[in-house]
C-alpha cells in the first residue's frame, strides 16, 4: 500500500472523526442521533433484535480477546515478529486510545446510561462512556488488520475479495447491532470507525518507514 494512499486515508478519517466529535454537539447532532434511534425502533422486531444480539457478540471483549490471543500465538509460532509487533501496537494502543477518548468526551449512552467495563462476566468499576464505541473500535481494528493481511499476503483474487467483503459486511452488521440494541448512537459508531482507521493507518505509515520491506 502506497504512502500517499495511507496519508489520504488518515486525512479523510481524521476529518470525519473531528467533524463527528465537534459538530455533533448536544444542540444539533444529538438530535439527529435520536432521530435515527426513533426510526430504528419503528422498524425493530423481537426477532431482529435477537439477530442483532448475536451479531453484536463478534465485537465483545471476550471474542476480540480470544481472537487476539490466537492471532498472536500464530505469529509467535511462525516467528512473524514484524506482524506481531504491528498487531500488538494497533490492538493494545487502540484500547488505550478508546479509553482516553471516552474520558475526554464523557458522552452518555442512549437513555443517559453510563455502563461499566465488563470482561468474561467480571465487571470493573470503570465508566464506559458512549463516544467513541469501544465495541466498534475493536471490531474495526481487527478487521482492518485482516484486510491488510489479505491485501499483503493472499495472491488468490477470489479469496482476497472474499475476505474484503466478509470483513466489510461483518463490520456493518456490528455497527447496526449496536444502534439496534440501544447501546450506542450513530455518531458513536461513525466516530469509532473513523478514529480506528486513523489509528491503524498512522501506525502502518510509521512502521513502513522503519521496516519498508515488511509493510509494503
Amino acid at each position: 500500500m502506497k504512502n500517499r494512499a495511507i496519508i489520504c486515508l488518515i486525512t479523510i478519517s481524521l476529518f470525519i472523526f473531528l467533524s463527528v466529535a465537534f459538530w455533533l454537539t448536544p444542540s444539533n447532532g444529538y438530535l439527529y442521533d435520536y432521530q435515527v434511534i426513533a426510526w430504528i425502533e419503528g422498524i425493530s422486531t423481537k426477532v431482529l433484535k435477537q439477530i442483532m444480539l448475536i451479531i453484536s457478540l463478534i465485537g465483545s471483549s471476550e471474542i476480540i480477546l480470544l481472537a487476539t490471543v490466537v492471532i498472536s500465538v500464530i505469529f509467535l509460532i511462525k516467528r512473524y515478529w514484524q506482524l506481531l509487533h504491528f498487531f500488538m501496537i494497533i490492538s493494545i494502543g487502540g484500547v488505550a486510545l478508546n479509553f482516553l477518548l471516552k474520558i475526554l468526551f464523557q458522552k452518555e449512552r442512549p437513555g443517559g446510561i453510563v455502563s461499566s467495563i465488563e470482561v468474561f462476566s467480571f465487571s470493573f468499576d470503570i465508566p464506559s462512556y458512549s463516544f467513541p464505541s469501544g465495541h466498534m473500535m475493536r471490531v474495526t481494528l481487527l478487521f482492518l488488520f485482516l484486510i491488510y493481511l489479505s491485501y499483503s499476503f493472499i495472491d488468490n483474487i477470489f479469496l482476497k475479495w472474499t475476505v474484503y467483503l466478509s470483513s466489510f459486511l461483518l463490520m456493518i452488521g456490528v455497527a447496526l447491532s449496536r444502534i439496534f440494541l440501544d447501546a450506542h448512537f450513530m455518531s458513536d459508531i461513525i466516530g469509532a470507525i473513523s478514529i480506528s482507521t486513523t489509528w491503524f493507518c498512522l501506525i502502518l505509515l510509521i512502521l513502513k518507514k522503519n521496516h519498508v520491506s515488511h509493510y509494503n
